[in-house]
């Protein structure tokens, strides 16, 4: 648990050459997928819904992020990532992978490569369980 969190941290760090904080880029991430409910945002990161609201409105204000509706409840606000919020979100990730390498290049190559693929492969369990609990986003 300690390394995950100062992995966010580290991250954190990283994410700031890009303009964001790590709960914006939580965000972003999220919306990469698909379609959301601005609900479900929430849900995904534990957060109020006043919370998902306040951090995308700084998103929408930089066309990082865009407010939609529900075509069968006009009362949900649908959130979808711009081109731009893609390309933001792309430059975070490389952002975040390069203080990564330069955090695995201090291990031996052979467990660089184990934490890599235990990594990749909590991704997998976490996406598997996020569809599960959430559904697919969705595409507009």
């Amino acid at each position: 648990m300690r390394a995950g969190a100062r992995l966010a941290k580290v991250a954190g760090t990283a994410l700031a050459e890009a303009d964001l904080t790590l709960a914006q880029y939580r965000v972003l991430v999220f919306l990469d997928k698909g379609d959301r409910p601005a609900s479900d945002v929430a849900a995904l990161l534990g957060v109020t819904p006043p919370t998902v609201t306040s951090v995308v409105n700084g998103l929408a204000t930089r066309d990082l992020v865009a407010r939609g509706h529900d075509p069968d409840d006009r009362r949900r606000v649908v959130l979808s990532l711009t081109d731009t919020g893609s390309a933001v979100v792309a430059r975070g990730d490389e952002l975040v992978a390069e203080r990564l390498e330069r955090l695995l290049e201090r291990l031996p190559t052979a467990d660089g490569e184990a934490v890599l693929r235990g990594l990749e492969l909590l991704n997998v369990a976490i996406e598997d369980y996020l569809e599960e609990t959430y559904g697919r986003p969705g595409r507009t």
